[in-house]
């Protein structure tokens, strides 16, 4: 194409820009984002499109243009004045995500206060607006995003982080603008059910997301697999195809089939208990029973990487296929002429395991381990209802059961080594999730703080860990929990049918030791109670409050907590070796 019609041609476009611009032609399609506890639309993001049939219909090449001719700021004012008119106008639930690029700014059309009109004009509020930029520019215009930010913040919109990952600043991005919403890049959810490094990276994001207080928003999800992926993996909120396309009048229901995947699959990190196979399947080259045995054994030489492959009929996986195994079958004498034109199923490895894909990785590690005769090199292969779903590696479930193992005991007590906090809200909210009936008890040692003043820490440390032994002695360890929350608050989760009759052995039990700590001479003794007060003690005992949540009404372990400090502050209100439990089953409202 010569200069000549090059510039011809360019100006042929702005002059189309110009003209979708003025006569307001652009049109917004809406894609919904979707809250994935509690399944329900919390907003939808605002997308523009050209007129059918214009050079400019898709929006990469109309902002292409609309940056090279300088219009980007006016492009994005009449962006925004269609997408809010519109928003309005079908009456969509939630807020309104607005692509906005920060580099507009500076732009000499850019006008303060544009969108407050708008919205005034079409009566929507600035709270539900949110303004997402792109972190995709150089680092050298990290003053641009900032700068949009503290604008849009000052005037009471929220604001989104773009494409987090996808740009060059990242995390020093992020750190500094504080969005209130962070929306991890397509890269990362692509595949994201077939690849472990994009998994890790996803938790990393999640993390401090979670710690800091910012919605982290999964965007780009395509398939079943990676949705489901994404649940497990306790992503909050969710939009892509998968979901719903962009569309001029979307839904305001979500379809019922993602209700019914977020109800049965919400969260599976939350039970440390019950991570599953399904967590570190990965793809793999997969040979059919009928390839020559020779064609598979060039394939392990031209590849050292290739430990293994699997060997599937169909989507019937028959077994694994060891390069050690075979290739020692292949360096003896006269094997070619006896084995090259032999199907590969006859070299199956004897040590070939299949598992499902919901297996749990304690249980299938303990299978691999614990035969002698496994062949660790090995690599298992995963199926799903007998169908091929991908193989396992076992160094990665071995370093998975290793880090699950490092993550209960960083989340231990390091005195009685019993679950903490973390693990404890993970059970609950499982519970809920599988509202599965349940009784939580918190066991709470009246007028501890006096003792561990009068006798030392010494003697308190021996007093917890009594408590800790009377407790998990009392409980049934195949399905109730035992969790120590910090200095002498225990709390117990109680699946067990008799969990009444459990607590009065507790109190009996902590009641007849209890005498025990103290010689007669020391009975009564004189301490500071919490105000400062000096007073006579007598032998320590226990307050325990207990609370049955409504598993119906409960979504998380927070409204748990709530009902739960109730009936402990009741219990230790009746002082001594009391138990209360509380008829209060739904959280405040």
């Amino acid at each position: 194409m010569s200069l000549q019609s090059t510039v011809f041609t360019q100006i042929t476009l702005q002059k189309e820009l110009r003209r979708l611009i003025e006569f307001k032609l652009l049109k917004p399609v809406f894609q919904p984002i979707m809250a994935l506890e509690n399944p329900r639309i919390i907003g939808y993001e605002a997308l523009i499109r050209g007129p059918e049939g214009s050079p400019l219909q898709f929006p990469d090449k109309l902002f292409e243009v609309a940056r090279e001719s300088r219009l980007l700021a006016s492009l994005e004012f009449a962006c925004r004045e269609v997408s809010c008119e519109r928003f309005a106008e079908l009456d969509l639930p939630g807020k309104l995500f607005l692509n906005m690029s920060p580099i507009a700014f500076t732009d000499s059309q850019y006008r303060d206060g544009v969108t407050r009109e708008i919205l005034q004009r079409v009566g929507l509020s600035a709270e539900r607006v949110v303004f997402e930029l792109t972190e995709s520019q150089p680092l050298d215009e990290l003053d641009l995003l900032r700068a949009a930010s503290d604008h849009f913040q000052r005037q009471g919109f929220a604001v989104a982080l773009d494409d987090l990952g996808a740009g060059y600043a990242g995390l020093r991005v992020w750190s500094e603008l504080r969005p209130d919403y962070v929306k991890i890049d397509r890269h990362f959810i692509s595949g994201i059910d077939k690849d472990p490094v994009k998994r890790e990276f996803v938790r990393a994001m999640l993390d401090i997301a979670h710690r800091i207080g910012h919605k982290a928003i999964a965007e780009g999800i395509e398939t079943e697999a990676e949705f489901a992926t994404l649940l497990a993996m306790g992503v909050e909120y969710a939009q892509g195809y998968f979901i719903a396309r962009p569309q001029s009048v979307p839904p305001m229901q979500l379809p019922p089939n993602i209700i019914n995947l977020a109800g049965f699959s919400q969260r599976l990190q939350q039970d440390h208990f019950v991570r599953t196979v399904g967590e570190i399947v990965v793809d793999s080259v997969q040979v059919a029973p009928d390839v020559l045995a020779e064609n598979l054994v060039k394939m392990f030489r031209a590849d050292v990487r290739l430990n293994c492959v699997p060997v599937v009929d169909g989507d019937q996986p028959l077994g694994m296929v060891s390069r050690a195994e075979i290739l020692n079958i292949f360096s003896r004498r006269f094997a070619h002429e006896l084995y090259a034109q032999k199907s590969i199923k006859e070299f199956i490895s004897p040590s070939s395991i299949i598992v499902d894909i919901s297996a749990d990785l304690k249980s299938v590690g303990q299978l691999i381990s614990e035969d002698p005769q496994q062949n660790l090199s090995v690599d298992f292969i995963v199926a799903e209802d007998g169908r091929y779903r991908g193989v396992g590696k076992v160094r990665d479930l071995l370093r998975s059961i290793t880090e699950e193992k490092l993550r209960i005991a960083r989340h231990s007590n390091p005195l009685t080594q019993l679950p903490g906090n973390v693990p404890l809200y993970e059970w609950v909210d499982h519970l809920l999730l599988q509202k599965k009936e349940f009784v939580v008890a918190y066991c709470d040692i009246n007028h501890f703080k006096p003792f561990n003043d009068a006798f030392g820490y010494g003697a308190g440390d021996e007093v917890i860990l009594l408590l800790s032994r009377i407790l998990c002695a009392a409980v049934d360890s195949r399905q109730d929990f035992v969790g120590h929350v910090g200095g002498d608050d225990f709390i117990v989760v109680f699946c067990s049918a008799n969990w009444q009759q459990r607590c009065e052995t507790i109190l009996n039990e902590f009641s007849s030791v209890s005498i025990n700590l103290l010689s007669e001479t020391q009975m009564n003794y004189w301490s500071y109670d919490r105000q400062g007060h000096r007073q006579k003690f007598g032998p320590l005992t226990l307050a325990i409050g207990c609370v049955s949540p409504d598993v119906d009404a409960c979504k998380t372990h927070h409204q748990v907590s709530q009902l739960l400090a109730d009936a402990k502050h009741s219990a230790k209100i009746q002082g001594g070796n009391q138990l209360f439990y509380s008829r209060r089953r739904t959280p405040p409202i």
